[in-house]
């Protein structure tokens, strides 16, 4: 609770270096930003930014700048200097505030609600429920990414985390657990349900596994040594698999050559 990330350490656990693990979030009282309020007035309010707000805000400049035009042209030398001397005095005497409004502006774009809503952190999470929810998201992420793994080592090297986690969605939003429901990628109990039975993905698990292997033999037949070297590999293959079942996979690939 009104905390403040700044500088290199935000730099140093920003999400996009690394979204497939990184998520931020804030309690409704926490800052953040690179820059502190007063930093970042320095570079988009300077002092003659201010001074342009002023004369178009100011009802008393705005006259006084009036004033000043007219005089240029009809008044003496004199009077052109005293209306100057009053426009410097005036924006002299409001710099102070302006300063403060553009501190406080500043200051608005580093609530956890503005970095909620520019997807700089995920969500914003009130420190009285913090303990439960993360709980839940921790226990959630770990079921996702245990899954993940399983679908790359179906799947392959050449499947990212990235695509293995939209296969995880898809699979997951079109099983009937989630269908019609609008919000059932975030309901952790439903994603728990669907995942904790194997049943629902093991099929299109297996087809992943086929293709991994359908891959890797359309790359050895694209090789006349690994051709030449494929009849004994089998043999090797065969010679590993335990002998109850070694049968039935001779079975199997004969009847797929068929």
């Amino acid at each position: 609770m009104m905390g403040e990330l700044r500088g290199g350490a935000w730099v140093v656990v920003d999400s996009r270096i690394n979204s497939d693990h990184i998520e931020m979030y804030a309690d409704r009282t926490s800052k953040g930003n690179v820059l502190e309020p007063e930093g970042m007035i320095e570079i988009k309010f300077r002092t003659r930014e201010l001074l342009e707000c002023m004369g178009r805000l100011d009802q008393q400049l705005i006259n006084l700048k009036a004033k000043l035009q007219v005089a240029k042209s009809n008044e003496p030398l004199a009077m052109v200097e005293s209306l100057q001397q009053q426009i410097r005095a005036r924006e002299k005497q409001l710099l102070p505030v302006y300063t403060q409004i553009a501190t406080k502006f500043a200051e608005l774009h580093d609530t956890s609600l503005r970095m909620a809503a520019k997807q700089v952190i995920r969500e914003v999470v009130d420190w009285s429920r913090s303990r439960s929810y993360f709980y839940r998201r921790l226990h959630r992420r770990i079921a996702e990414s245990s899954l993940v793994k399983t679908l790359i080592d179906a799947g392959g090297d050449h499947l990212s985390h990235r695509s293995a986690t939209d296969l995880i969605k898809e699979w997951f939003l079109d099983s009937d657990i989630a269908r019609g429901k609008a919000d059932a990628w975030v309901d952790d109990e439903a994603f728990y349900t669907w995942k904790n039975d194997s049943n629902n993905y093991e099929k299109k698990l297996q087809e992943l596994r086929v293709q991994k292997v359908l891959l890797q033999l359309t790359n050895i037949g694209n090789s006349s040594s690994a051709l030449q070297a494929l009849p004994q590999g089998l043999a090797t293959l065969l010679s590993k698999v335990d002998p109850s079942s070694r049968k039935q996979l001779v079975d199997e690939i004969c009847k797929v050559l068929n």
